[in-house]
């Protein structure tokens, strides 16, 4: 029974923590009036805010 409940409270962080990664933007900087926290912001990017390039891929060029 206790085994059930706690995968089951995984299943479920796991599926808010999915949803929240792919929340419109404009939803997280609503989000974020509310407590900073929740949508922290990315510094001296002008990128959309996602973490899918994890590099300089998405970074402007420098010309």
């Amino acid at each position: 029974m206790w085994q059930e409940i706690i995968v089951a409270v995984i299943v479920a962080l796991a599926a808010v923590s999915l949803l929240w990664r792919y929340l419109p933007a404009n939803w997280r900087q609503r989000a974020a009036r509310l407590h900073p926290a929740l949508a922290p912001v990315a510094k001296g990017s002008s990128c959309g805010g996602c973490s899918a390039c994890e590099g300089d891929s998405c970074a402007p060029k420098k010309s």
